[in-house]
């Protein structure tokens, strides 16, 4: 689960952004708060947060200038920035130079600020895919860290997650919702999710993608269907998307994997 810090230095503000969406479903465990930018570089660097929602015009410090500092310290967190119309070219310009990832205009409309904070999360759970393995136990050497994982738990649940996986494999060129998969397996969304946080210490995103890119491994061997085949079989309708989860997983692009393997 990820934790988010809220910059901001208006009370009433910081407290709406906390209740503003259902963080917990979003994959937020917690959140942090801080009043300026001085006392978000502190809290950052001491909570190291996934995500960074922080205004622009603060006082000690603002925004831009605290995310200028944490962005060589903490190159993982994503930042946005909260702007009013008054600000919004110089937020447009900062997201242009780097740093920050995307922008929520006040007031707020849910609509289009959930959409950003949904896009965030991904990006998130994309990194995190970066160690699932190292180059000693990766998937691309054949290991399934969700098996070694299951090892420890008892019969149902390996049952349960056996299920899942198996069904997974089953509509493995389609998408593949964790609400679709709940539904299937009359489970509640929410109680299903935890499962997955606290039986395997993983999320379902990761859960599905270690079993789309083992089946991509397999189909790889195969010199019958190209690359851009095998992310389709596999349920990625974006080539550099699916290169990018491959190579993320397995240490090499399936370019390389294929020369690994003489095809």
């Amino acid at each position: 689960m990820y934790k988010l810090m809220i910059v901001e230095d208006e009370p009433v503000i910081r407290s709406g952004l906390k209740h503003y969406f259902d963080w917990k479903k979003l994959g937020i465990q917690t959140i942090v708060e801080a009043e300026n930018g001085k006392d978000g570089l502190d809290t950052a660097l001491l909570e190291l947060p996934h995500l960074v929602i922080t205004d622009i015009r603060m006082p000690v410090m603002d925004g831009l200038e605290m995310i200028g500092h944490l962005r060589t310290k903490l190159p993982e967190t994503l930042f946005i920035i909260l702007t009013g119309h008054s600000e919004f070219e110089y937020a447009q310009r900062a997201i242009h130079y780097g740093g920050v990832h995307d922008y929520l205009l006040k007031p707020l409309q849910y609509e289009k600020s959930f959409s950003v904070i949904v896009d965030c999360i991904e990006k998130i759970r994309d990194r995190q895919l970066e160690t699932l393995g190292n180059p000693d136990n990766s998937i691309g050497l054949g290991t399934s860290l969700i098996l070694d994982k299951m090892e420890s738990l008892n019969q149902e649940d390996i049952q349960l997650f056996k299920k899942i996986e198996s069904y997974i494999k089953k509509h493995i060129n389609q998408e593949l919702t964790l609400n679709m998969v709940a539904e299937h397996f009359f489970y509640n969304p929410s109680y299903l999710s935890r499962l997955f946080k606290t039986k395997l210490n993983i999320n379902y995103m990761t859960f599905v993608s270690e079993i789309r890119i083992r089946y991509a491994l397999e189909c790889l061997k195969n010199s019958k269907y190209s690359i851009t085949d095998v992310s389709l079989m596999c349920g990625y309708k974006s080539y550099k998307h699916f290169v990018k989860l491959f190579k993320s997983v397995s240490h090499m692009t399936p370019t390389e994997y294929r020369k690994q393997l003489r095809i």
